[in-house]
């Protein structure tokens, strides 16, 4: 097959120590600065790499029925790696591209993957370049993953982003989304809505970081320009996992001593057909 670089509009992108990088990317992000710290915790805030392995079992038996040994992925968003470092040694695919904003989660992402023999049967591209302005040319990878990406951006970034992906990925291809749209009608999503309109009335919308939520509605009006849309319910939650205005050691105390066990117990409980309407997250099957 072609190189993957040449997928990528002619003269957009300078290659450097195996980071190609858009001519229009920002320069330093918060994410640099949160992946020299811990790039794990950065990306889906897990202390260790064995807490990260646990939670993307279910995400990448998922991908792996969604792709093939033809298969061009993009990864959009992909941190250091994560979804490539449980993926790729399972499957082998005909090109992986790998997109972030942050220089420093691709340096972290290339150095892994030219030290790990069993990823590397997967042609890789890191592309620098953020979510809503992609160097790609249109119609040019098969399947679009976005983990735990959209969440942390305003939402007309996610728009863009979105726009971004229906050019890119192919006619027929597919777009799977998760960890990204947490629900607004829950008391955590309320709770982000009125956090949401404090930055608003600081002047600060479009702060990088905190988490903005979404109604079904909203996410089907994203994904209007897709052949077909599915919701997919994921999580349980009835009390929020956090409270904005405690003080970090109180914060800790609720999320581990009262929030988590409660929800478990519940969700237990709960009978199946009501669970969905208490999910944390709305994932997202697309088809172009």
């Amino acid at each position: 097959m072609q190189s993957l670089v040449n997928l990528c509009k002619p003269t957009d992108v300078v290659e450097k120590s195996g980071i190609h990088i858009s001519k229009n990317i920002a320069n330093t992000t918060v994410w640099d600065t949160l992946a020299a710290k811990n790039p794990t915790h950065a990306v889906i805030s897990s202390p260790d790499e064995a807490t990260a392995a646990a939670k993307s079992v279910d995400q990448i038996n998922n991908i792996k029925a969604h792709v093939s040994a033809d298969t061009i992925l993009l990864d959009y968003g992909c941190g250091y790696g994560r979804v490539a470092k449980y993926l790729l040694p399972q499957v082998t695919l005909a090109g992986y591209i790998g997109l972030d904003s942050a220089h420093e989660m691709l340096r972290l992402f290339r150095e892994r993957y030219d030290w790990t023999e069993a990823e590397q049967a997967t042609p890789l591209l890191l592309l620098n370049a953020d979510t809503n302005d992609s160097p790609l040319q249109s119609d040019t990878v098969d399947v679009a993953v976005v983990s735990a990406v959209f969440l942390h951006n305003h939402k007309s970034v996610v728009r863009s982003s979105v726009a971004e992906l229906a050019r890119v990925v192919k006619p027929g291809g597919t777009v799977l989304v998760y960890s990204s749209f947490p629900r607004l009608w829950s008391l955590m999503g309320l709770q982000g809505q009125m956090y949401q309109m404090l930055l608003n009335l600081l002047g600060r919308p479009f702060k990088n970081g905190p988490v903005r939520y979404y109604t079904s509605r909203e996410i089907n009006r994203l994904f209007a320009g897709f052949a077909s849309v599915e919701l997919v319910p994921v999580g349980f939650a009835v009390l929020p996992k956090t409270i904005i205005i405690l003080p970090w050691p109180l914060e800790v105390a609720w999320r581990v001593g009262i929030a988590n066990p409660i929800n478990s117990l519940l969700e237990r409980i709960s009978p199946a057909v009501i669970q969905r309407y208490f999910a944390a997250n709305l994932d997202v099957v697309a088809k172009r």
